[in-house]
């Protein structure tokens, strides 16, 4: 049977994965989600102990969720750092954000409004679980207080 919380959560880390990596290339953006509709890039994440890693192929993602949440932060992509930016503490204005972590509060920031009828603590939650799954400190912290001061703003 299809879990299809399982596809969602994939096309998010999709989407994390493809804005991170316009964010490295610069590749066009519709080429760019060409090639991880079509299955070329993502869809793998790495799994191991630091010692011995292997990729590992994910289960199929929704790719309307996907594509929606990238096309948003391509759309919207100034506004979305500007909105990060100003969710940020003082302390971490004066820091610059890791990619990945900046790749992340984009779309789940674009998740606000791509997905208006899902709760916002769900978004939340699912960002931070990922944010997990690259990090085991601060940057957890972060992504929780960001979004939710973000979620705050936009939802009331």
């Amino acid at each position: 049977m299809e879990n299809k919380n399982q596809k969602y959560t994939n096309a998010r880390l999709m989407a994390v994965q493809a804005v991170y990596a316009h964010s490295q290339s610069d590749e066009d953006w519709n080429k760019l989600i060409s090639r991880f509709l079509l299955e070329e890039m993502g869809g793998t994440v790495i799994e191991g102990d630091g010692k011995a890693e292997k990729y590992v192929d994910l289960e199929p993602a929704d790719k309307e969720l996907f594509a929606s949440l990238v096309q948003y932060v391509r759309d919207n992509e100034d506004t979305i750092k500007e909105t990060i930016t100003a969710a940020l503490s003082d302390n971490l204005k004066k820091t610059s954000l890791n990619s990945v972590l900046e790749a992340l509060l984009k779309v789940g920031i674009a998740e606000f409004y791509v997905n208006e009828k899902l709760d916002a603590p769900i978004i939340i939650n699912e960002y931070v679980d990922l944010a997990r799954s690259f990090y085991e400190g601060a940057e957890v912290k972060i992504a929780n207080a960001v979004l939710d001061k973000v979620a705050k703003v936009l939802k009331g």
